[in-house]
Parts: structure tokens; C-alpha cells; sequence
């Protein structure tokens, strides 16, 4: 009986190392979720707000305005608005360091590659490089240098 009591804790005590070693870097179960993907570091908050820095100034456009605005960071933070720049100085989307990739906190893979979903936000890698969030009804997409909102 004490033998299969020591096996059974082995075995267990191997699968919880074998998990620790598979999650990569660990992340809270409330959020938010930090990750980055193709030039966005992000994080998605308990709520469903979605906020990215950019690695670089990015152009924005929008189908109501007929010009460009170049920005560092997009944010989805109400139902009501657009998917917006904030102007903020600093980057609160990106941890010290910066963020896990996104395939070392996938929570699956779509069509083109890996996606996170968490409190009803989703963020994905997508067609030849393009990248984009969605939360609150709101989203955004990144292709070729330019933020489509």
C-alpha cells in the first residue's frame, strides 16, 4: 500500500512540474492578460477593455475622417465609442520588460494563428501578418503599418 502511495505522489507531483513547465508565463486568472503580437503589446482587463501599445508610431484611419492620425497605442474601453487612440504619455499596456508572446498564452488558434479570449475581448494574429482586437461590440485591425478602426 505505501508503494502505490509514493507512485501515485510521483506521478502527481511530476504532472503538476510538467504543467508549471507547458503554461509558460504565469497569469492571473482576473486579469488582465498581458501578451504581444506583431508590434502590440497588450493587455485585457477583467472588464473586457482591450488596450495595445505600439513598438512604433502607427497610422490610424478611420471611414468617417478623411485623414490619417498616427498614434502608439488603441484602446476598446466603451460600447459606445469607437476602438480610439489615447494620448497618454508612457506605455500601460506593456509590462517591465515587455510582454509574453502571444503563442506562450494562446488560448487557441484560429485560421492564420493564435488568438486570446478572456472576459469576452478577443485578440488575434490574422491574414499575412494582420493583427486585431475586438471587445464591446468594437474592434480594430492592423495590416501593412495602418490601424483600421
Amino acid at each position: 500500500m505505501k508503494r502505490i502511495g509514493k507512485r501515485v505522489a510521483g506521478v502527481l507531483g511530476a504532472l503538476g512540474m510538467a504543467s508549471m513547465l507547458v503554461t509558460g508565463t504565469a497569469q492571473a486568472d482576473d486579469g488582465p492578460v498581458y501578451f504581444n503580437a506583431g508590434g502590440f503589446h497588450c493587455a485585457i482587463f477583467a472588464d473586457g477593455t482591450v488596450g495595445c501599445d505600439t513598438t512604433s508610431p502607427t497610422r490610424l484611419q478611420y471611414s468617417f475622417l478623411p485623414f490619417l492620425l498616427t498614434v502608439n497605442e488603441m484602446v476598446i474601453d466603451q460600447p459606445w465609442l469607437p476602438a480610439h487612440p489615447t494620448f497618454d504619455s508612457g506605455t500601460r499596456y506593456t509590462l517591465p520588460g515587455g510582454n509574453p508572446w502571444i503563442n506562450n498564452v494562446k488560448t487557441g488558434d484560429g485560421a492564420w494563428g493564435p488568438y486570446i479570449e478572456f472576459a469576452g475581448a478577443r485578440c488575434e494574429s490574422g491574414f499575412h501578418g494582420s493583427f486585431g482586437c475586438k471587445s464591446k461590440g468594437r474592434g480594430w485591425t492592423a495590416y501593412s503599418g495602418t490601424i483600421s478602426a
